[in-house]
């Protein structure tokens, strides 16, 4: 038996790769058409342009085609800013689930198979029709017996072996890029790509998500403005996940009178996550944050959390610092200790590239710069001299950038350079005085230069704010 299906498995795998083959050859064949038709456009920067969209709609294509593996995958990508181009970054943005939910009698055979026990002897109400569906779980309503509302998440029949049976094909097509092309090499594909399955797995396993949850309720505890859904253990498994059911509203619709305390809550909350905690939820986005009447800020679907190495905060304070008042020889020596590179680049090159760099921040005050604009800038200084940001770097910079967007579609005037200006100055100011022989950094210029300290996320009683339980 165990013979057929591994038999079974290998002819599945053959067929995946099989069609994973035909779709590439389609694109490949798209790609070319739209080179040709690309020969067109006289300017160079709109030709490039044009290429990058055409790249990220085919991505989306295939992705879209091949089902959940590759549509988590880009969804993954679109915000890796740091390795792609805007205009594929734009298409890959698009890519949504638009997954059916799979049939309740599944659903319902494999909550009581973990359970092990039927849905009427667990739950007083189970909502046949889910809540959410997605390509790596679905989501229902449910009521306990004693009243409770909960959540309970799903994973869709047989995921995991299909992202194992996928995650060997990427590996595959990874070291065969890594062979075949100079610039798959420069972009590291074999390690992005395992860090791309890596935390695909993971989402397969919801125990993860669960230890997260009460993690982040654990640093969190007494924090009043914020919540993070609570886990009910005994209906928990790899499988299915019960969770507090959260009634809230996306950050979007948040009331007026809740826009400032939401805005900074879920600044701070991203800082003090990163800073105090070395942790990083890297799947935040405006669906995975919702406000509730009290104006709480409650943050949800937490499978993707990175622990961050220990030297992180260094490199995001010494990148705070070229913002705030490095030289562009700063700025290249931050890009020399906190990035990688296959081959060293021109780095005369570099620096002429960061003096422009620089002369733009200069021209702006704090309360002038959109840390978007700012990080995309250096993304795209990089990508042009084949520099890569080290990882936990990237996903701390794309981060800060995501809630940046949430505060800015709240509060278009919300500053959050400012405010990272703010959180990191102390450590800013420590950094200068271990180097006071530098003639470029004066610490007294500091309180000149940064706005004063932000008010902390307080766990004080205030009646305004406090979690609902």
């Amino acid at each position: 038996m165990g013979g057929l299906a591994t038999f079974g498995g290998v002819i599945a795998t053959v067929a995946r790769g099989i069609a994973i083959w035909i779709v590439a050859a389609l694109c490949v064949v798209a790609y070319s058409i739209g080179s040709v038709r690309r020969l067109a456009i006289r300017d160079r920067t709109a030709r490039l342009e044009a290429r990058a969209r055409q790249r990220g709609a085919l991505l989306r294509w295939s992705f879209s085609r091949l089902g959940a593996s590759f549509i988590k995958i880009g969804q993954v990508m679109s915000a890796r800013a740091d390795l792609l181009a805007p205009g594929i970054i734009a298409e890959l943005r698009e890519l949504q689930d638009h997954v059916a939910p799979f049939p309740f009698a599944h659903a319902r055979a494999i909550v009581e198979a973990e359970l092990r026990a039927r849905i009427e002897s667990r739950f007083r109400r189970f909502d046949p029709v889910p809540v959410a569906a997605g390509s790596i779980a679905q989501v229902h309503y449910a009521v306990l017996h004693d009243g409770e509302e909960v959540a309970v998440k799903i994973l869709r029949p047989g995921i995991r072996a299909r992202v194992r049976r996928d995650a060997r094909i990427m590996l595959w097509l990874a070291h065969f890029a890594h062979v075949v092309s100079a610039r798959a090499r420069a972009a590291q594909v074999i390690a992005q790509t395992r860090g791309l399955i890596a935390g695909l797995l993971a989402q397969t396993d919801l125990r993860r998500e669960a230890d997260n949850y009460d993690l982040f309720r654990t640093h969190f505890a007494g924090v009043h403005g914020l919540a993070f859904p609570r886990v009910f253990r005994g209906l928990s498994t790899p499988t299915v996940l019960t969770m507090e059911f959260i009634h809230g509203v996306r950050v979007e619709h948040v009331p007026e009178r809740h826009v400032a305390q939401v805005t900074r809550v879920l600044r701070q909350t991203f800082f003090a996550m990163c800073f105090q905690h070395g942790l990083v939820h890297a799947d935040l986005h405006p669906g995975n944050v919702l406000v509730r009447d009290d104006g709480t800020v409650v943050v949800i679907d937490v499978g993707l959390v990175k622990q961050l190495s220990p030297t992180v905060l260094d490199q995001i304070v010494d990148f705070a610092r070229c913002l705030v008042m490095g030289s562009a020889a700063d700025l290249v020596k931050h890009l020399q200790l906190h990035h990688e590179y296959v081959r060293p680049p021109d780095w005369n090159d570099v620096i002429g590239d960061a003096d422009a760099f620089v002369a733009h921040l200069r021209a702006h005050s704090l309360a002038e710069l959109e840390l978007s604009v700012v990080v995309a800038r250096l993304f795209a200084l990089a990508r042009k001299h084949r520099i890569r940001p080290i990882a936990d770097l990237s996903l701390v910079l794309l981060g800060m950038v995501t809630i940046e967007g949430m505060a800015k579609r709240l509060d278009p005037a919300a500053n959050t350079m400012a405010e990272i200006a703010r959180y990191l100055g102390p450590r800013i100011a420590q950094t200068r005085r271990l180097a006071r022989g530098s003639r470029e950094w004066l610490p007294s210029q500091l309180p000149k230069l940064l706005p004063p300290a932000p008010e902390p996320l307080s766990s004080a009683a205030d009646p305004a704010t406090t979690i609902s339980k």
